[in-house]
């Protein structure tokens, strides 16, 4: 089985055809098993190791057409955790369009610990990719 490439540099040439997600985990096998996962289920995706990597896309991003219809982060990273990136989030976001829905995942699995989060979703660690699908397919409304 080949594993997709999670860096995708060929996002960055043209507009995807398929729904795309932002992955923000600092962990590379996290990466690349979602990024599978997200093919097998119809979607393109670009990763990034850390919150501060992710903004930095984010800011470019709609200048090459190119809008996440949700983003999968992760809590615990070095360089910028997901609750700072969730913080900065509303003020490096330059698109029309309304900010992506946050799909977080953690191994934390104390009841309400996100709830004051703004995310639309918490999975937490281990979790089965059918969640994840079901997750993506509730806040992005796709039928994949």
């Amino acid at each position: 089985m080949q594993l997709l490439q999670c860096d995708a540099p060929h996002i960055e040439e043209e507009r995807p055809t398929r729904p795309l997600v932002l992955v923000i985990d600092d962990d590379r096998a996290m990466q690349e098993m979602l990024s599978y996962a997200l093919g097998f289920y119809g979607y393109q995706s670009v990763c990034m190791g850390n919150g501060q990597e992710a903004l930095t896309w984010l800011e470019q991003a709609p200048r090459k057409g190119l809008y996440p219809q949700a983003i999968l982060l992760d809590i615990l990273m070095p360089i910028m955790n997901g609750s700072s990136f969730l913080e900065s989030l509303p003020h490096c976001w330059s698109a029309k369009s309304p900010v992506p829905p946050v799909i977080i995942f953690t191994a934390d699995a104390r009841p309400g610990r996100y709830n004051a989060l703004p995310c639309s979703r918490v999975l937490v660690k281990p979790f089965h990719i059918y969640e994840l699908r079901e997750c993506l397919r509730v806040v992005t409304g796709s039928m994949n």
